[in-house]
């Protein structure tokens, strides 16, 4: 409690007052420069090669301006030109026009800071954190995902539905949902091949190191590159829709006049307060996260017998092993494209099973001794891991382990039958490891399942690991932690 001395000149009391008072507490001039400009370009790859065929790769570099901040939600525009054989096609419903991207590397001259491969199978896991309000009101037109589940009513009831389904903003035509006109592919003519929709990917969709920072492009000495693998242009990137054309196989090839990335810079003061922080910065460290990918070639066969792989990761700091079961790549006529993570096929009674998946048993071993005292058989504790590991999941019970029931095949999607293209077609699994710094005989994953799709061929894993990057001088370092 503050007291006057009466015999004080009160001038001097309340000096003394403020002496006491905190210094956050007073009220005054802020010595900060707020002021942000922002200042974009859209840049044409240096590089390109749109690949050919169903088995040959396409690539794109694009090499960043040296100029203010990189800011991390940059896009990159895609386009595809539908054949003359087709007049129906759209992009796979859970990553759209992600389905294009095959690999992802960020660099700074010759040293990579990000790099993932099969891109596009780990965005399908990412891609599944997002709510259905926002599928169908805004991935639906910006990045060609649609994977929006709506419950479906017979005709004059409004109470009780029995099915869900996809639903992308049109109401039901008899026993199919539609999707938007806007959003399909139509090359019978040029009028048609024009209307093309144009999609975005997010950069920091693409490189983890950009979901936590911006890169300090000005303060960089050396080019600074996005290079990108496409999968190639027959038989990979699209979905066909049914009776409209005759186009298996055919090629769907990137419009080369729309492959643009719109690189946003950001500078801040009005002055020379970027010279001001890039002298007093010389020396910056960049703690972030990449994903090394692991596959294995498998068979329905080999999954009923007990698979172990070593995915290596010896002496890194590993933060969480993803793990899914593929079919390959090139399927044109289901919702998905591939691009799934293969799960139960248990035996049906009415349409709903019991939710387990037979046979299933799972485990990780590193430091000697497995992350579970006991291994996992329960397909329900694995969904939680997952929850635990990624963050809440839309993926209902039926598409996880095709349990629940609600996806009703007399429902289809332009043509195409729901229940067979998502039943079990999300079984991710996703481990958080609580072990800390992985020995030197790296990561064994132990898994059995006894009733799996017999269209799998390839098991990967997905290690998430940490990373530094050393800004000295202009020129980076990076090494593992």
């Amino acid at each position: 409690m503050l007291k006057y001395n009466i015999n004080m000149d009160p001038a001097t009391q309340m000096a003394g007052e403020q002496e006491r008072v905190p210094d956050f507490l007073r009220l005054g001039k802020v010595p900060v420069n707020y002021l942000q400009q922002l200042e974009t370009d859209l840049l044409e790859p240096v590089v390109f090669n749109e690949g050919s065929g169903a088995t040959v790769d396409g690539f794109c570099r694009f090499t960043l301006q040296p100029k203010g901040f990189l800011h991390s939600h940059s896009k990159l525009f895609v386009s595809l030109t539908p054949p003359s054989t087709v007049s129906g096609a759209m992009f796979p419903a859970n990553i759209g026009v992600g389905s294009v991207i095959k690999k992802a590397v960020l660099k700074v001259g010759n040293k990579v800071i990000n790099e993932i491969s099969d891109w596009d199978l780990l965005h399908g896991l990412k891609s599944a954190h997002i709510s259905n309000e926002n599928n169908v009101e805004r991935e639906l037109y910006t990045t060609g995902r649609y994977i929006n589940h709506s419950f479906i009513y017979d005709e004059g009831e409004n109470e009780e539905a029995d099915t869900y389904g996809l639903d992308a903003g049109r109401n039901l035509d008899g026993t199919d949902m539609k999707m938007l006109p806007f959003a399909k592919m139509d090359g019978t003519t040029a009028a048609t091949i024009a209307q093309s929709p144009s999609y975005a990917i997010d950069l920091s969709d693409l490189f983890p190191f950009l979901k936590v920072h911006q890169l300090p492009l000005y303060m960089i000495t050396e080019p600074v590159n996005i290079e990108l693998t496409f999968r190639p242009p027959a038989s990979n990137r699209i979905v066909l829709i049914p009776g409209l054309g005759s186009a298996a196989g055919a090629s769907f090839n990137i419009d080369r006049n729309e492959l643009k990335f719109c690189a946003d810079y950001i500078f801040y003061g009005s002055g020379d307060e970027m010279a001001r922080y890039a002298e007093q910065n010389k020396s910056m460290s960049f703690s972030f996260t990449d994903h090394r990918m692991i596959s294995t070639s498998v068979t329905q066969a080999s999954l009923q017998s007990d698979t172990v792989r070593n995915i290596g990761m010896a002496s890194r700091q590993v933060n969480k092993v993803i793990t899914m079961l593929n079919p390959p790549r090139a399927n044109e006529d289901t919702l998905l494209q591939g691009v799934s993570a293969e799960g139960s096929v248990a035996d049906q009674t009415g349409g709903v099973n019991d939710g387990k998946v037979e046979g299933l048993t799972y485990n990780l071993r590193y430091n000697d001794k497995f992350e579970f005292s006991s291994n996992i058989t329960n397909s329900a504790r694995l969904f939680n891991l997952l929850q635990d590991s990624e963050g809440v999941i839309f993926v209902t019970r039926d598409e996880y382990n095709s349990a629940g029931g609600g996806l009703d095949s007399a429902i289809t999607f332009e043509g195409i039958d729901q229940r067979a293209a998502l039943r079990g077609r999300c079984f991710y699994n996703a481990t958080r490891l609580t072990g800390g710094r992985v020995g030197t005989r790296g990561i064994e994953v132990h898994i059995k399942m006894d009733e799996v799709h017999a269209a799998v061929d390839t098991m990967r894993q997905y290690a998430e690991y940490l990373r530094v990057a050393q800004l000295d001088g202009g020129e980076f370092t990076i090494y593992n932690v």
